[in-house]
C-alpha cells in the first residue's frame, strides 16, 4: 500500500512538471524576426560584402550571389568568389541562365538555405522579368520574411523598392519597377547628374513617390521597412532622402558613418603628415632615412632611371604628387600619391623601418580619396607590420 502511494505521488509530480513546461512553452514569446535589406549605390565591392557578412553575426556565413542582372557574367562571379575568399565567407552562386540538367537544387532550396542574398548590378528590367517568370520574386519575399538578409548594389538596389531610375532601356534613362519590398523609390549612382535630374523631375511631377538616393560608395540599411543605418566608404559619397515639399523637390543629405574594418588600428595611434609636394621638387633626395626619401628613391629606380624614357614620360613622373604620409609605431609608413588617380584612385606605397632605413614593401591602391586611403592604411597596418617583422627580423 505504501509503495502504491509513493508511486502515485511520483506520478503527480511528473504530471505537474509536464504541465508547467507546456504552460511555459505556450506563454514564451516567439523569437522576433527582423526583415533586413541593405542597399548600395554602385555595384558590389569588398566593403559592401563585409558589411553584409557582419549583419549575419556569423564567422563563416553562407551568402548567395545572384548575378542575374549581368546575365550570370563569369567575370562578376570570379570577382565575387575572390571577395568571399578574402573575407572568410562561404560563397554560393545562384545562376538563372541554366537548364534543368545543370541544376540539382531548386531556386528555393538554394536561396532559403542562405544567411544572406546579394544581388549584383546590370539590367534591372531584364532581371525582374526573369525573376517573375521563374518565381524567384516569390522566393525572395519568403526569404525576407524568414529573416534572411537581402542586399544589393545598383540593379541590386532598385529591385527591392517600388521603382527606381535605371539605364535598363535603350537610349534614355527611365523608371523601372522593383519588387516593392521597400515602400519608397530609389536612385543609385546618384552622383551622376543625369540620373539625379531625372529622379528629381519624377518626384516633383508625382510620377515617383519620395525615396532614397545613394552615391556610388554609400549604402543604407533598412530594418522592417525603415532606414536605420547610413554608411559610406569615404567623405564624398553620401545618401539622400528625396521628397516633394510645397511643389518643389528636396534632396536631403543624410550624415553617414564611415565603413572601417574591425581590425583597423584606432584613430590617434599613428602619425599623419601632410606633404602636398610634387616629385619634381624632391630631386635632391638621395637617401632612405625617411619614408618620403625612400618613396622618391623607389620611383627613381623603377621609373625615372628606365632606359629610353621620353621627356614627356619623365615630366609625367615628376608631376606625381605626394599628398600625405602615415606612420605607425615609427616602423610602418604609407605614402599617399596621385599616380593612378585618373584610373584607380590614390596610390599607397608602404615602407618598413629596418635599422633606420625605410625599406619598400610594395605599392597598392589606397582609395578614391586621401581620407579613404587613410582608412586603408589603418586596416592594413597591423597585418603589414607583422609581415615585415617576419621578413626582416629573422
Amino acid at each position: 500500500m505504501k509503495q502504491s502511494v509513493k508511486t502515485l505521488f511520483l506520478i503527480a509530480i511528473l504530471v505537474l512538471i509536464t504541465c508547467e513546461n507546456i504552460t511555459a512553452q505556450q506563454t514564451q514569446k516567439p523569437k522576433e524576426i527582423n526583415e533586413l535589406i541593405f542597399i548600395w549605390g554602385g555595384d558590389i565591392n569588398r566593403k559592401f560584402v563585409g558589411y553584409v557578412a557582419d549583419l549575419t553575426g556569423k564567422e563563416n556565413p553562407r551568402i548567395c550571389y545572384l548575378p542575374t542582372a549581368s546575365a550570370d557574367n563569369e567575370e562578376n562571379i570570379k570577382y565575387w568568389n575572390n571577395i568571399c575568399k578574402a573575407l572568410n565567407i562561404e560563397p554560393h552562386i545562384m545562376k538563372i541562365w541554366v537548364s534543368s540538367s545543370e541544376k540539382n537544387q531548386s531556386f528555393e532550396e538554394v536561396l532559403l538555405s542562405s544567411d544572406a542574398i546579394v544581388v549584383g548590378g546590370g539590367n534591372t528590367l531584364n532581371m525582374i522579368g526573369i525573376w517573375k517568370s521563374q518565381g524567384v520574386d516569390t522566393v525572395l519575399k519568403k526569404a525576407l520574411k524568414r529573416g534572411i538578409i537581402l542586399a544589393g548594389g545598383s540593379a541590386g538596389s532598385i529591385c527591392w523598392f517600388k521603382n527606381g531610375i535605371s539605364d535598363s532601356r535603350p537610349v534614355n534613362l527611365s523608371v523601372v519597377n522593383g519588387l516593392g519590398f521597400l515602400d519608397y523609390s530609389n536612385c543609385p549612382h546618384y552622383s551622376e547628374i543625369m540620373r539625379a535630374d531625372l529622379y528629381h523631375k519624377m518626384v516633383k511631377d508625382k510620377k515617383m513617390q519620395a525615396g532614397y538616393a545613394t552615391d556610388e560608395l554609400a549604402g543604407i540599411l533598412f530594418k522592417n521597412g525603415k532606414a536605420v543605418d547610413f554608411v559610406s566608404q569615404n567623405e564624398i559619397n553620401n545618401s539622400y532622402f528625396v521628397c516633394r515639399e510645397k511643389g518643389e523637390v528636396k534632396s536631403i543629405k543624410i550624415e553617414s558613418r564611415f565603413l572601417v574594418n574591425k581590425n583597423a588600428i584606432p584613430e590617434g595611434s599613428y602619425i599623419s603628415v601632410s606633404v602636398n609636394k610634387k616629385l619634381g621638387k624632391l630631386t635632391d633626395v638621395s637617401d632612405r632615412s625617411t619614408p618620403l626619401n625612400s618613396y622618391f628613391s623607389e620611383i627613381k629606380a623603377t621609373q625615372l632611371d628606365k632606359e629610353g624614357l621620353s621627356e614627356k614620360g619623365r615630366n609625367r613622373i615628376l608631376n606625381i604628387s605626394v599628398d600625405k604620409i602615415f606612420i605607425y609605431k615609427n616602423k610602418l609608413a604609407g605614402v599617399v600619391n596621385d599616380t593612378y588617380l585618373d584610373s584607380f584612385g590614390y596610390g599607397m606605397w608602404y615602407f618598413y623601418n629596418y635599422d633606420g632605413l625605410w625599406v619598400s614593401m610594395g605599392e597598392d591602391i589606397g582609395g578614391g580619396t586621401v581620407f579613404e586611403s587613410e582608412i586603408t592604411f589603418r586596416e592594413k597596418a597591423e597585418r603589414l607590420l607583422k609581415s615585415a617583422k617576419e621578413k626582416f627580423n629573422r
